[in-house]
C-alpha cells in the first residue's frame, strides 16, 4: 500500500496560525482554545502540540506577522513621499492591516498582559512605527501639503499612533459590540485623519476625504 502523503512540518505549522487567525478574528483569543483550533483543522490536539506548545505560541507566531505586514508598509516609505497619493495608500494599507489582524488590536491590552515576551516586542514596533510617522508628517510640511510646527508634528505621529492602536478597544465598549466590521477599521482610520485634516492645505484636504468617502469593499 502506498504511504499516505504527511505535510511538512513547517506548512503544519502554518496551516495551525491560518486557522488561529480566522478564529480569533471572529471569536476573539479569549473564546478560543488550542482544542478549537485543531477541531477547525481536522487534526488531534496533540499533533498541535507538536509544533504549539500552547496558545500563546500561537499568538506569538501570529505577531511575527503582525510586525512583518506591518513594517513591510512603513519600510516603502523611510524617505520624503513622492506625492501626496502616497499617503493615501499609506492609510489604505493600514486600514487593511488592522483588517487582517484585528484580532490582535482588539484584544491588545489582554493580549499584552498575558502572552510572555510580547509586550517588549510590541513596544519596539510602535517607537519605529511612531519613527515613520514622523517622518512622513513632517515631509508633509516640507512638501507644501501641510503646515505643522515641530510640535505638531511630534504630537501627531505619537496620537496617530495611540488611536490607530486602541481605537477597538474603545469602539467595543462604546458601541458594546464583540465584533468589529470593517466599518467600524474605518470610523477608525477617520478619527485618524481628524487628528491632521485640519492642517491639511485644501487640495490635500479634498484628496482625503475623497479616500474618506470611498465605500469601504471589505466584507464584514
Amino acid at each position: 500500500m502506498a504511504k499516505r502523503r504527511q505535510s511538512p512540518p513547517q506548512d503544519t505549522r502554518a496551516r495551525i496560525a491560518d486557522a488561529a487567525l480566522a478564529l480569533f478574528n471572529a471569536e476573539g483569543t479569549h473564546a478560543v482554545s488550542t482544542r478549537h483550533v485543531a477541531a477547525k483543522l481536522g487534526i488531534s490536539p496533540g499533533n498541535l502540540y507538536y509544533h504549539f506548545g500552547n496558545k500563546e505560541e500561537i499568538v506569538l507566531s501570529l505577531y511575527e506577522r503582525i510586525e512583518a505586514h506591518l513594517l513591510g508598509i512603513i519600510v516603502p516609505l523611510q524617505g520624503p513621499a513622492r506625492s501626496f497619493d502616497d499617503v493615501l495608500q499609506y492609510l489604505d494599507r493600514i486600514f487593511g492591516h488592522l483588517w487582517e489582524f484585528r484580532f490582535f488590536y482588539r484584544d491588545l491590552t489582554t493580549l499584552l498582559q498575558e502572552v510572555p515576551g510580547l509586550k517588549e516586542r510590541y513596544r519596539d514596533l510602535a517607537e519605529r512605527v511612531q519613527a515613520n510617522s514622523r517622518m512622513i508628517f513632517a515631509s508633509m510640511v516640507e512638501e507644501g501639503w501641510m503646515e505643522a510646527s515641530d510640535e505638531q508634528v511630534e504630537l501627531l505621529a505619537t496620537n496617530a499612533w495611540i488611536v490607530l492602536s486602541q481605537w477597538f478597544t474603545h469602539w467595543q465598549v462604546m458601541s458594546r459590540r464583540r465584533n468589529i466590521q470593517s466599518a467600524d477599521i474605518h470610523e477608525g482610520i477617520r478619527h485618524l485623519v481628524a487628528l491632521f485634516s485640519p492642517l491639511l492645505k485644501p487640495p490635500q484636504r479634498r484628496q482625503v476625504q475623497k479616500l474618506l468617502d470611498r465605500p469601504t469593499d471589505r466584507p464584514a
